[in-house]
């Protein structure tokens, strides 16, 4: 009967044996899968390290700054200073203006300078730049809705002057 019960315990150290076995191989295959899924990551994330180093050496270089406005925008300024008959027909439509638009093109021209200013300082005229920007969109603001006013008075105008006709 020992030979029986040898066999026996034999059979389940076996059986123990290919459990752990597989259990390890079960694990294995596990790890492996979570290295992998790691590794994919890392790539991922080394992949947008590049692109954002890339993306800051460009800011840096000053690659998506608008030169061209700012010097469009000195090129403007230095004319209206040193040409009279172009100051003169500047400043004749500026008081045709709205006093509130007025104000603002006035503040966009000091922003301007400002920046030609910063430019040949050497420093980034980036601030006077959207300053001028801000106050040249709100003149636009001001004379859109300035426009939409007269064009309702006129219209209300002429319906009244229609009524009085029909009348």
């Amino acid at each position: 009967m020992t030979s029986l019960n040898d066999l026996k315990s034999q059979a389940l150290q076996a059986a123990d044996d290919a459990r752990r076995h597989l259990a390890d191989a079960h694990s294995e295959k596990k790890l492996h899968q979570a290295q992998s899924e790691l590794l994919g990551l890392l790539e991922e994330q080394q992949q947008e390290l590049k692109e954002l180093r890339r993306d800051l050496k460009r800011q840096k270089s000053g690659g998506g700054f608008p030169w061209g406005l700012v010097l469009l925008a000195g090129a403007g300024y230095a004319l209206y200073r040193t040409n009279a008959s172009v100051r003169d027909r500047v400043n004749g439509l500026l008081g045709q203006i709205d006093p509130g638009i007025k104000g603002n093109l006035s503040r966009a021209g000091d922003a301007v300078k400002d920046a030609v200013h910063d430019v040949s300082a050497g420093k980034s005229p980036a601030d006077a730049v959207q300053r001028a920007a801000g106050e040249g969109k709100r003149a636009g603001e001001k004379a859109v809705d300035s426009a939409k006013d007269i064009a309702r008075q006129t219209a209300d105008d002429v319906k009244s002057s229609q009524k009085l006709g029909n009348a």
